[in-house]
C-alpha cells in the first residue's frame, strides 16, 4: 500500500471497529432472515462506507481531522438550495434538531430529521478555513466566511448542550446602491469628507454591513482613495477600481481590531472601515484616526444614536468621559441607526433609519453631556435632514409598506407616540 493510499484510509481506530461491528451485525441478521445470502454478507462488509446525506447512524463521534466526506457538503448544498428558493436569510443547522431557516421573522424547518453531531461536524469541516478548525475545537465557537457555488456566506460555528451547531447567513451577490437599499442619500455626501467619523448602529442581521459595503463601492466607482477595511470576517468582498482597497480579516490577518486599526494608520490610508467597535482601544484609535486626517466608518451593535453615543462615552474611564466627549463632538459626522422591519404585504422586509447629523447644536449638547436632549433635536430638525426612527416608522406606515402592529412594535420610546392604539 502507497503513502497516499494510508493517508485517504486513515480512520479513527474506535470509529473503525464500531463501524464494523455495526455492519456485522446488520449482516449477520439479514442473512439469517433470508434478506441476502453469505457471499453477499461478506461483499458488503468489504466495501468501503460511504456516508448519506439523509442516513447517518453513529452518534456522539469525536471530531477528527481526516478530510469530510463529500456528502456532507451536498447536504449544504441541498439546505442553501432551499434557503435560495425561500428567500430566507439564516440557515440554522443543530444537532438533534431540523434545520432550519428565517424568512422574515420566522423559523422554519426545511427537512423531516434532525442532524447528528456527525453530519453537523462534517458539514462544519467542510467549509470552515483549514487554520481555524482547531481554534473552533478549542474554543467552542467561531465566525468566519466561505464561498459556495459563486455565492458568499458568513458562518458562526458554536457548541451547545446537544452538540455543534452552525448559523449561516449569505451575502447579497451584488452591491446594492442607496436608493435600493434606503439609505440617507446624504451619506454620498459625508462619506467624501477627509476625515471624521461616520457610525453605523442597530442591532445584528439589520443591514449595517450592507450599508457599508455600499458607501465603499460609492467611494471606489467616485473617488481615487486607500481604504482599509477591518473585519470579522469579511462578507462582501470588493475589487479595486478608481480605489485601492485592502480587506483584512481578523483571525487570518491580524489578531485584533485594535492591533489592525493601529497598524492601519501606518499603511497610508485615507479610509477606514472598522467592521465594529469592540473595546476601550479599539474606540480610542478610531477617533484618533478620525481626528487625524482620516475618514473612519465603523460600526456599534446598540440601537438608536443616542444610545451609541452614550456607549462610546461609557467604554472610557469616568476621568477621561470629559475629554471624550470634546473629542468625539469634533469628529463625528453622523449617526446612522437601522433596523429591518417585515413589510405588510410580501414576505420581505424595510430598512428604517434614524439619522443624526453632528451639525452645532448636537456638538454643543455632546460637549455639555446632555446626550438625552440629542432626541429632541433631532424631531425639530428634519429641515436639516435629521430624523428619528419613530419618524420613519410614521412614513413607512403611511406608505402602507408597514403594518399598525410593526409601527408600535418597533418604536424605541412609547411616551413619544401620539396614538397608541390604531395610527
Amino acid at each position: 500500500m502507497t503513502q497516499d493510499d494510508n493517508s485517504t484510509d486513515d480512520i479513527n481506530t474506535e470509529d473503525l471497529i464500531g463501524r464494523i461491528l455495526e455492519v456485522a451485525s446488520d449482516n449477520i441478521m439479514r442473512v439469517v432472515e433470508g434478506e441476502i445470502d453469505v457471499d453477499e454478507a461478506v461483499q458488503s462488509m468489504t466495501e468501503k462506507p460511504t456516508v448519506s446525506a439523509k442516513e447517518e447512524k453513529m452518534s456522539s463521534v469525536k471530531p477528527t481531522k481526516k478530510l469530510p466526506h463529500p456528502a456532507y457538503l451536498e447536504t449544504l448544498r441541498a439546505f442553501l438550495r432551499v434557503c435560495d428558493e425561500r428567500k430566507s436569510s439564516d440557515l440554522h443547522i443543530k444537532t438533534g434538531n431540523k434545520p432550519c431557516v428565517r424568512v422574515t421573522n420566522s423559523i422554519d424547518a426545511i427537512d423531516e430529521e434532525g442532524c447528528t453531531d456527525t453530519q453537523v461536524y462534517g458539514i462544519i469541516q467542510s467549509i470552515i478555513p483549514e487554520n481555524m478548525y482547531d481554534k473552533f475545537l478549542s474554543e467552542k465557537e467561531i465566525d468566519f466566511s466561505f464561498s459556495l457555488d459563486g455565492a458568499r456566506y458568513r458562518a458562526n460555528a458554536y457548541l451547545d448542550f446537544n452538540g455543534p451547531s452552525l448559523s449561516i447567513r449569505r451575502y447579497n451577490a451584488k452591491t446594492l446602491s442607496f436608493e435600493e437599499l434606503g439609505i440617507p442619500i446624504i451619506l454620498r455626501e459625508l462619506s467624501l469628507r477627509k476625515n471624521g467619523l461616520i457610525l453605523l448602529t442597530g442591532p445584528t442581521g439589520s443591514g449595517k454591513s450592507t450599508t457599508l459595503a455600499a458607501i465603499i463601492e460609492y467611494l471606489n466607482n467616485t473617488v481615487s482613495e486607500h481604504i482599509i477595511t477591518l473585519e470579522d470576517p469579511i462578507e462582501f468582498v470588493h475589487q479595486s477600481n478608481k480605489c485601492l482597497i485592502t480587506q483584512r480579516e481578523v483571525g487570518r490577518d491580524t489578531d485584533s481590531f485594535a492591533k489592525a486599526l493601529r497598524s492601519s494608520l501606518r499603511q497610508d490610508p485615507d479610509v477606514i472601515m472598522l467592521g465594529e467597535m469592540r473595546d476601550l482601544e479599539s474606540i480610542a484609535t478610531a477617533l484618533t484616526a478620525a481626528e487625524t486626517g482620516h475618514l473612519v466608518l465603523a460600526t456599534l451593535h446598540t440601537t438608536g444614536a443616542e444610545n451609541a453615543i452614550d456607549r462610546i462615552i461609557d467604554s472610557f474611564p469616568a476621568n477621561q468621559q470629559d475629554q471624550i466627549r470634546t473629542q468625539l463632538a469634533m469628529v463625528l459626522l453622523c449617526v446612522v441607526s437601522q433596523q429591518l422591519i417585515p413589510r405588510a404585504k410580501a414576505d420581505t422586509r424595510v430598512l428604517a433609519t434614524e439619522l443624526l447629523i453632528t451639525n452645532s447644536a448636537v456638538r454643543s449638547l455632546i460637549r455639555q453631556g446632555k446626550i438625552f436632549q440629542i432626541p429632541n433635536t433631532m424631531q425639530t430638525s428634519r429641515n436639516v435632514g435629521m430624523y428619528t426612527i419613530n419618524q420613519c416608522l410614521e412614513d413607512l406606515y403611511k406608505k402602507g409598506e408597514i403594518s399598525n402592529e410593526s409601527f408600535l412594535l418597533y418604536q424605541t420610546n412609547l411616551t413619544n407616540i401620539t396614538n397608541k392604539g390604531q395610527y
